[in-house]
């Protein structure tokens, strides 16, 4: 079918709409908020015909199973039990009647699931379980047992899958080695396609042999290497570019696309000969970097990136079958961000990801023979929204001359609010983007404006903004910060004597760290698992157990005694004149404990007063949804003391306001 008949196909989808909840007037409660998804990412199968899906149990359980289903009717197939506190972290069809699946456990709200290293295939009836690698399959199969991680697909679904083990008896990745496998997912037998002697590297695969090798030293500079041929040894090259991250080979094995910048500003989507020559940008935007390349089926080629700085947008590259459906799809859906979970390999199959700032996410299946869009599933069916409230994209002007970009989260009515400044956490390499934001939304439904800056090092900009972020911790980035808060103010949004800080992880750093810069601009400060004095994160977090983490920590935050004082909390409580909500988990590896009881003590001291909220069993972040409620419940009670805002709102819906510089893509 040419591309114009697929279109016009598609828009004679005419009447189909994406179902939302019918509005209510009761306020919405922060159990809505603070409730995990039921459901997991999703996987289909080659041919379309099958979804697998993990699915979580009971409020306080830490019990999933995954489920096999009949698509479109979603009539249940099989399902298979994960061990306790096992999250599916990603579910993957290799072949049409087999999947494996990568567990992990989760270790906060705020951190990414741990993996476990441990690797789980089935049947798509359920028939022939088996643990194909971990404890206790090890040294199975011609596998080491070593940590170890997916690395892909061959480009047709054969029942086979990649996977990458790394091996190190040293903290050194210099002495470690990493070697990728072709793996059989019937039988497990392995097959070497490349091994390097550097840990912690990955490989781009082209016909059964890894011809290309990247990753960082222990001084987190890139390493890049390429072969012709599995006989041959790995040839260095010398980067020009600041920025050049292989992605995938081209079908005839020619050429390598890459996510790629000469100079640092915002990665491109280009093409190019394995050494570089005759490089082609495919696509580009002047402010934001390609984030995502969406692929056709086999011969594999891209089709559109997304943009997600401001209002994310997609840049299309061809204008095969599959982008005409991307293009008809997102205009029949203008209100929400279209992406492709999975395509079927001969393109008629499509599962469609549909999702926005006020809207957690839908999925659904589109079939091209006969054209048919059937809604699945939603991530979070209790969201309404119509309730929520329109995220604004905004760009402004720092002291320093860059300029910024962030979202305002507004409530229906009123200017001059209260404002809540949310920082991220990270800081480097972290962004706040468009999608859907719980806490954004909860503090917006209590009647707060809230604002979200991404500062300099976050990601999305670059390499250039991203460096630019090291050895500003205290003061660059939390002058980043305080602009947007002036901004907020200056363009009417946000009351000067109504603001608070709330943030985790480095946010809740922040939001110890901003009033100590800019005494008389808050009227309180919630830390929510941050950092109060960085000797401790230097002593005691995980970062900190290999060279590449320590190297880390001295190229982005800095190593002497003064440096480290001068950006720590702690040290400068004199200058720290507001009531302050600390929240934290007992047993948290990243920002250890030892954080917040120190920083209670020295408040103690000094008489200054605070909050506390720890939970014993939880980690980076909460995780439990009992937790995450009272953390809630908290939250708007001491906002409450200190903005006194009005009580919680019963619908917000959008605000009919516009932002100046508002991005629009």
């Amino acid at each position: 079918m040419h591309s114009m008949q697929v279109l016009m196909v598609v828009l004679s989808l005419g009447a189909v709409s994406l179902p939302i909840r019918a509005d209510t007037t009761q306020p919405i409660p922060p159990t809505d908020f603070a409730r995990r998804s039921p459901y997991g990412t999703p996987g289909m199968s080659p041919n379309g015909e099958y979804l697998a899906l993990s699915v979580h149990g009971a409020a306080e359980s830490d019990k999933y199973e995954i489920g096999v289903f009949h698509l479109p009717d979603m009539k249940p197939v099989s399902r298979l039990d994960m061990p306790d506190q096992t999250v599916p972290l990603k579910i993957i069809w290799t072949s049409n009647t087999r999947l494996i699946v990568i567990p992990a456990k989760q270790v906060g709200w705020l951190d990414e699931p741990l993996r476990t290293g441990d690797l789980i295939a089935a049947d798509y009836d359920g028939s022939h379980q088996q643990s194909m690698y971990g404890w206790r399959a090890r040294h199975a199969h011609g596998l080491p047992w070593a940590p170890g991680f997916f690395s892909g697909l061959p480009p047709k679904a054969n029942g086979h899958f990649y996977w990458t083990v790394t091996t190190n008896n040293s903290d050194k990745a210099s002495e470690g080695r990493s070697e990728i496998f072709d793996v059989d997912a019937e039988t497990g037998s392995a097959v070497s396609m490349g091994s390097i002697n550097d840990d912690g590297m990955q490989f781009v695969v082209y016909d059964g042999v890894a011809r290309i090798a990247y990753g960082v030293d222990d001084q987190n500079k890139p390493l890049l290497f390429e072969r012709d041929s599995k006989d041959q040894p790995w040839r260095k090259l010398t980067l020009s570019a600041r920025t050049a991250i292989p992605l995938r080979i081209s079908a005839d094995g020619n050429q390598v696309y890459w996510r790629y910048s000469v100079d640092g500003g915002p990665d491109t989507l280009a093409v190019s000969n394995f050494n570089f020559s005759g490089l082609k940008i495919l696509a580009s935007d002047s402010f934001g970097s390609v984030e995502e390349v969406f692929w056709t089926p086999y011969p594999q080629k891209p089709f559109a990136v997304m943009i997600d700085t401001g209002h994310p947008h997609a840049i299309y590259v061809d204008d095969d079958d599959t982008a005409t459906i991307h293009k008809a799809l997102s205009q029949q859906f203008p209100d929400l961000l279209v992406r492709f979970a999975a395509v079927s390999e001969d393109g008629t199959r499509v599962l469609v990801k549909a999702d926005s700032d006020k809207d957690p996410g839908l999925y659904a299946l589109f079939t091209l023979n006969p054209v048919t869009f059937t809604p699945l599933f939603k991530e979070a069916p209790w969201i309404d929204p119509a309730r929520m409230a329109t995220r604004l994209p905004i760009r402004f002007t720092a002291s320093s001359g860059q300029t910024l970009d962030g979202y305002l989260t507004l409530p229906a009515q009123g200017s001059k609010l209260p404002l809540v400044l949310l920082p991220h956490g990270g800081p480097i390499g972290i962004r706040d983007g468009w999608d859907y934001d719980a806490w954004a939304q909860f503090l917006a439904s209590r009647g707060y404006a809230v604002l979200q800056v991404n500062y300099r090092g976050s990601a999305g900009r670059g390499n250039n903004f991203l460096m630019s972020g090291y050895k500003q911790f205290g003061t660059g980035i939390q002058q980043d910060l305080l602009d947007g808060v002036h901004w907020a103010i200056e363009q009417g949004y946000a009351d000067k004597d109504k603001v608070c800080i709330f943030g985790g992880s480095f946010g809740g750093y922040s939001a110890l760290m901003a009033p100590i810069r800019a005494p008389g601009t808050f009227k309180c400060a919630v830390d929510f698992a941050g950092i109060s004095d960085y000797n401790i994160e230097l002593d005691k977090s995980d970062t900190q157990r290999t060279e590449r983490g320590r190297s880390y920590l001295t190229q982005a935050v800095g190593a002497d005694n003064a440096t480290i004082e001068a950006i720590s909390p702690i040290y400068h409580l004199d200058q720290f004149n507001v009531p302050v909500l600390i929240v934290h988990g007992e047993k948290d590896p990243r920002v250890p404990l030892k954080n917040a009881t120190e920083l209670r003590a020295a408040l103690d001291k000094a008489g200054k007063p605070y909050e506390w909220l720890v939970k014993p069993k939880e980690l980076h972040g909460f995780y439990s949804d009992a937790d995450n409620i009272d953390f809630l419940q908290h939250l708007q009670d001491f906002l409450a003391k200190y903005l006194g805002t009005d009580r919680p709102t019963t619908g917000i819906g959008s605000t009919g306001k516009s932002a100046p510089n508002m991005n629009r893509g």
